[in-house]
């Protein structure tokens, strides 16, 4: 008896086995995503510029893979699915490390596969519901940058390199060389752990870097986060402050700090603008 049991198992195995492959006879489905569009309220978020790199591609809230965009991509799946995707980012730029972007929402869609064929999508999302912006983007009524006291250069509020609308700048030539310029003095940012991100677009032809000032009672704590490589032509960048943040969760407030140094060897101008800065929290 136990001898039939085991058999009677044994092809109901099987049976199923060949039912699924019946099902899903390895013809796959295809689906291509060029890129990923950012959707904004330009009065509260700002920009919709992004440097979204990959998607993150889920079925019924199960993940089925991550793809560098643009991506066409096979899938063992046919009839109506219903697809979620959501934006990644090169964490503080660095390729190496590809993340989910907090910030970006899903885009949600039911599709229909069919085998041996492709469906084209073209996801926007939007900034999460709950999200919290400190901007300036250099427009009338922006908030603006202070330069500090370790600057020997000013900072040019509107200058003829733009990105969208005005731009910042700084242009440091002998004898001056330093620039530092740094946000208003924060403390709503939150200390919990929960991710805190600085959003910006920028050009240079020199490095800079980008960190935090921790404003304490009898002292201020400055780390710098990222040093970030000159690129010639615009690109937008996404900065994680957020170990940065836990760290000095004691502070009384905090300031974001953009700086920049020029070589002392080069007879160059050093160059640097930047536009669309975003606190994102």
């Amino acid at each position: 008896m136990k001898h039939l049991l085991f058999i009677s198992i044994f092809f109901a195995i099987v049976f199923q086995s060949c039912e699924k492959a019946v099902v899903n006879d390895g013809i796959p489905s295809y689906i291509s995503i060029p890129d990923i569009e950012v959707v904004t309220d330009p009065t509260n978020e700002g920009s919709s510029s992004n440097k979204i790199t990959d998607a993150w591609i889920y079925f019924d809230n199960d993940l089925q893979g991550v793809y560098p965009l643009p991506a066409t991509f096979p899938l063992l799946l046919e009839g109506k699915q219903n697809i979620s995707v959501k934006a990644g980012i090169k964490n503080n730029g660095i390729a190496a490390t590809r993340v989910k972007y907090s910030f970006y929402d899903y885009f949600t869609e039911e599709i229909t596969l069919t085998k041996d064929s492709t469906i084209s999508l073209s996801p926007s999302v939007n900034y999460v519901e709950n999200a919290k912006f400190h901007i300036i983007d250099f427009e009338s009524g922006s908030e603006i940058f202070e330069e500090t006291a370790s600057s020997d250069t000013s900072f040019l509020a509107n200058n003829a390199i733009i990105f969208e609308g005005q731009s910042g700048g700084v242009h440091l030539l002998s004898p001056h060389l330093t620039f530092e310029i740094a946000t208003k003095e924060i403390d709503s940012l939150p200390r919990t752990g929960t991710p805190i991100y600085v959003e910006l677009n920028y050009k240079s032809n020199t490095a800079f870097q980008i960190g935090v000032f921790a404003n304490y009672p009898q002292s201020v704590i400055t780390t710098s986060i990222l040093a970030i490589n000159p690129k010639n032509e615009w690109n937008k960048i996404y900065i994680d402050l957020t170990s940065t943040i836990i760290n000095t969760q004691n502070a009384n407030s905090h300031k974001v700090f953009i700086s920049m140094r020029r070589d002392v060897n080069s007879t160059e101008m050093a160059e640097l603008y930047i536009d669309n800065f975003k606190i994102v929290y």
